[in-house]
Parts: C-alpha cells; structure tokens; sequence
C-alpha cells in the first residue's frame, strides 16, 4: 500500500473514529463493569421485590377466597330446613351429620341459638354440648350476610380462630342465629406451597399486630406475640404500606428483603421475608457473567474495528474524497475507481459513477423547481395548520348554539372530578330540558326550534361564573357543570335559570311564543361516578316533568339506593376488565363503553328524545298570534 495512502488516511475522520472507538470502548467497557453491576443490583431486587410481592397477593387472595368460601357455605347450611327448624335434636342430628361434619375441620364448633340468644345445640360429636366461650354481639349480625369477629384464641396454645355468624329466619316459627369458628389451621395447611425465594418464610398478623402464624409455631404461637417483637419499631398494620425494596434486621440479626400485604375486610395481613445473602448470590451470578460478556465484546470489538480498517476504511475514504469534490461544486471530477472489485462498494462506486452523469444533467432543473416547491409547501402547510384547528374547534363545539358539546363537556367533567379529588369541594350538575320542545317543533316547524334553542343557550349563558360550564348534552337538553358548588347554591342557580326562560319570549313569524324549562339538580358522588351522577339529575328532572313541568328538582343523597351504588360498582368493574382486553377484541362491547362515540350518543339522543315525546303529549306549548 502508498505511504501517501497511508498517511491520508491517518487524517480522514473514518481512521480517528476507528481509533476514538476503540479507545473509548476499552474505558467505557471498564467504567460498564460498575455501572451494569449496580443497575443489575438495582434489577434483581426489585425482581424479587416485586416476585415477592405477587407471590404476597395469591397468598392473601387465597386466605380472601377461603374465608369468603366459608361464610358462603354456612350462609347455605342456614337456610336448610333442618336449621331452620331450630329443633335442638333436629339440628344437633344434621350438624352432627358426615355431610356436614366434613365442612368443618377439627376443632371448629358450628353453635345454634334462637332469637333471645340462647344455645340450642352444636356439631359437638362427644361430651357436653357447650356454649362458645368467646362473647359475640348478636345484634350486628345481619341476614344479608356473615358478620365476622375479630381473632381470638382459646387458650395460649390454641390455634388462632374467628367466628363467623348468620341470622336465620324461619316465617313459621321464629328466627336464629347460626355461629361457626373459622380455624387459622385451614390457611396453614396451604402456607408451605407458597415459596418465598429459597429460604424465605411468612408472618400472618391482625389489625392488631398480633402474630397468628409464624413457622416457627413453638416459638412464636404458643402464646400472644406482637410483629414488633421480630424486630420492627412499632408499626400500625392497618395502614403500614411497603412502596418499594427495602431491608429490614430482625430478631436474629439478619437482613430480609419484607413484602407486606393487608386485607381490611377480613383484618389478615401477610410479611413475606427473603433472606438478603439469597438476593446477594442472584446478584453475585448475574455480575460475574455479566463481566465474561464484556470481555468478549470488547475483543469483538478490536477484531471488528481492524477488519473494517483493511476492507471498508481505505476504500470509503476514497469514495468520502470523490463525493467532497463534487458536493464542492466540482463535477468535472474524475470517475471513482475501485479497481477490480465485485463487491457492494465496487456495485456502489459504479452506481456512483453513473449518478454523477445524471447529476449533471439535471442539476439545472432541480435548481429551478426547488423554488415553486418550496412555496408550495409554505403554502399547503398553512392550509393544513388552518384546517386542522377548524376541526379542533367543530369537535369540541355545538354547531347551533356555539356551546360545548357533549364531548368537550365529558372532558371538563373529567378534569373536575380530578380537581375535586384534590381539593375536596364539591361540584353540582344542572340538567335542562326545554319544556314541550317537541310540540314547539311540531307547530311551528324546525327552523323554529332552532331559535328557541339559541335564545336559551345564550340566556342561561349569559347568567354563569366565567368558570361554570354550560353545554349542549343532546336535542333540548342542556347540562351545565358548577364547579365549587354544593346542592343549595345549585338550587338557587337553577332557580334563577327557570326564572330568567320563564320571563323570555320568542318571536317567529307572526307569533309569540313563551318558554319554560325543567330543571334537575344533582350532586356529584364520587362512589356513583360522573355518568350516574348525571343520572341522578336527569331522574330529578323527570319528576319535575312529572311534576307540572317548569320547577326545580334538586336529587338529595338521601335517595340514592344502595341498588345505584352496586349499579356503579358493577359498572365501573366492568369497564375496568373492558380496559385491560386486547384492542382487538370485543370490540363493539368496547365502544359501549366510551361515552362519547357517536353511536352510542345517537342511542342515547334517541331514548331521551322517545320519552320526551311521552312527556309531551300531555299539553300542548301555548301558542299566541301576533297582533298586527
């Protein structure tokens, strides 16, 4: 090879970026080392963080599902005719029964007592039946379903239990109670097929931090213990929360990695602790064949950059010289010659070769088109900016009466409900309907309608906070947010709206007509959601149409139902599950769900639309001809 060539190349920027790249790497991959180690550090603890922490979750839901499972099952075994019969050999006989008796473990008594409390029999199979010696509040327990005691034991070396009770009813004869001792020694037995890493052990505990299981059941059950004796400082369980990895020392001296889980509902809580030396020794594997594959990539990387010396370098800085000449305006320049090559650069250099004559020739005609197609862009780019916010603005906007529309209104909705979150103030929905609106469009005609509907869009706007939100929900229908606003400063506004349209009149051709609105009012409740919540307002504003029409119906909370609030629940369980399909699937259910997709609006419009028509028939608008 020339020493010219060589020398050249010394000073092309391909030579230094190969020798930069490789000096680089050498102390970068050093400097790696440390950094990935750390990172990897930081990985394998939050993977076995957040393994533990799922591990935690199938444990509690486990315990959830056993104990619901339980309460289900003498939910059942209440509403028998042997139970119910409250006949102390009748009941004793089928408590005692295999088919009964296997529902239970040893050492839980199933109790019966009628309505005055007194015992009346139990699954005892020897001895003297007896009372259960733990005291139970007859009167919080319910019909509808098991009400649950907290923990408690027998005796020191007893295992932890609760009681579970149902009310009987029996409408020939009298009513009962049926109480059952829920073991902790069922969870037990499923306890050991949950690993916790290699090493690693559970804790279950109450609200009260009282230890119900430890491994060590000699130590730790035979009497009460608190968590904090394993070397905590004093915590409070039923809101002691574990955001992220962290290590706590306990009663041995050990470091453990804790996971913490805790169900108010049935007051059991679960630590989950994995020795810090198990984590230590992931780590220490992972970084050791960590640190074998940087050496490797660092040799790949030397054989690779002295491979690409020899056979890409040298010819593209040929290339890289003939390409600055003619970017520098030198097209005369002399054909790329890369000898007898074959291969991609000696393709390239003869595809190059010919670009070059074709650059020639049409260098001049791009010189005069890249001006009108510079303007042309300028010009398109400035339609498109317009024309996009147009359509920015036609979606979020009524066409008739320039309000917001239903979309932008969910928007707002949606923003105060967050805000509320935060500030803890309420904020009150107002739903309008114009009364006999349909009449209105029936007699007079569309375009008439038309009007009535901006004069009173722009009536009731004109009375609002500059940060109250006022928009078109659908047909006659208006629905106005008040942000700030509890249900009587929610009346009082509502009220000045149905006074302010009760005063205005609309002329259309030769006849006057006057205006009247219905109005529901209706608080937003966080456990209803905003859709109910604006629900409860349109059920408001029905009874003002059943009502006379033209009045205000404020909905008080003290009418929705338990019925609205496992409605919501049902509801918003169901858009949850929706959410997490893929977006492939089930897709029609999913677009009964956005309340904003047209198809589901133009359903909407149209059942409201179905009962006004039924609200409606009753009266006809009054209708007076103009006085020439």
């Amino acid at each position: 090879m020339p020493t010219h060539t060589i020398s050249g190349f010394s000073r092309s920027i391909v030579f230094k970026v190969l020798i930069v790249l490789i000096f680089s790497m050498t102390l970068v991959v050093t400097g790696s080392i440390f950094i990935f180690t750390s990172k990897q550090t930081h990985l394998m603890l939050e993977w076995s963080f957040n393994n533990n922490e799922s591990m935690l979750t199938q444990i509690g839901n486990m315990a959830s599902s056993e104990m619901k499972q339980f309460g289900d099952r003498l939910t059942l075994l209440s509403k028998t005719s042997e139970i119910q019969s409250l006949d102390p050999n009748t009941a004793a006989s089928y408590l005692k029964s295999y088919s009964i008796s296997s529902l239970f473990i040893s050492g839980e008594t199933v109790t019966l007592y009628d309505r005055e409390n007194s015992f009346i029999c139990d699954n005892s199979m020897v001895g003297i039946p007896t009372e259960s010696p733990y005291p139970i509040d007859f009167s919080r327990i319910t019909p509808h379903r098991p009400y649950l005691t907290p923990w408690f034991r027998e005796a020191k070396d007893a295992p932890p239990k609760r009681l579970f009770g149902i009310s009987i009813t029996n409408k020939s004869s009298s009513s009962g109670y049926l109480l059952a001792e829920f073991s902790l020694r069922r969870l037990w037995t499923n306890f050991p097929n949950y690993k916790i890493g290699r090493n690693g052990f559970l804790v279950a505990i109450n609200g009260q931090g009282e230890i119900l299981y430890h491994p060590d059941l000699k130590r730790w059950l035979t009497d009460t213990h608190k968590i904090n004796e394993l070397g905590f400082t004093e915590i409070d369980p039923r809101n002691y929360d574990v955001k992220k990895a962290q290590f706590q020392k306990l009663y041995d001296n050990e470091q453990y990695l804790v996971n913490y889980y805790f169900d108010s509902n049935t007051d059991f809580g679960l630590f989950a602790f994995q020795p810090k030396s198990e984590i230590d020794d992931l780590i220490s594997s992972a970084t050791q064949a960590s640190i074998a594959i940087l050496v490797i990539s660092i040799l790949i990387i030397f054989l690779v950059a002295a491979w690409m010396f020899y056979t890409l370098g040298l010819p593209l800085n040929r290339m890289t010289r003939h390409i600055r000449q003619i970017s520098e305006g030198n097209l005369d320049v002399d054909e790329i010659n890369m000898g007898n090559r074959t291969d991609e650069l000696g393709q390239l250099s003869n595809a190059f070769n010919s670009m070059h004559n074709t650059i020639k020739r049409q260098i001049k005609e791009l010189n005069a088109h890249r001006e009108i197609l510079e303007q042309e862009v300028k010009e398109r780019t400035k339609d498109l900016e317009q024309a996009n916010k147009k359509l920015e603005l036609i979606s979020k906007t009524d066409e008739l009466t320039g309000l917001p529309n239903r979309r932008e209104m969910n928007e707002t909705i949606a923003n105060e409900m967050g805000r509320s979150a935060r500030t803890h103030k309420p904020f009150c929905f107002i739903f309008i309907d114009i009364d006999h609106f349909k009449n209105i469009n029936d007699t007079y005609g569309h375009a008439c309608g038309d009007i009535i509907l901006k004069s009173v869009a722009q009536t009731i706007r004109g009375l609002l906070r500059k940060y109250d939100v006022f928009a078109r929900y659908g047909g006659e229908e208006f629905l106005t947010l008040l942000p700030e606003t509890d249900l009587e400063g929610a009346r009082v506004v509502a009220e000045r709206f149905r006074k302010q349209i009760e005063k205005m009149t609309v002329r259309y051709a030769d006849f006057t007509i006057k205006i009247t609105i219905t109005l529901g009012v209706a608080k937003f409740d966080e456990r209803l959601g905003a859709d109910r919540s604006i629900q409860m307002a349109d059920k408001a504003l029905y009874q003002g149409k059943e009502g006379g029409r033209n009045r205000v119906i404020v909905w008080r909370p003290e009418w929705v139902t338990e019925a609205d609030y496992e409605a919501a629940a049902i509801e918003l369980a169901a858009l949850k599950k929706d959410a997490e399909k893929p977006k492939g699937e089930n897709f029609q259910l999913s677009l009964d769900y956005i309340e904003d997709h047209p198809l589901k609006q133009a359903a909407e419009a149209a059942e409201r639309e179905e009962g006004e028509d039924d609200r409606d028939e009753e009266n006809p608008p009054e209708k007076e001809e103009k006085q020439s």
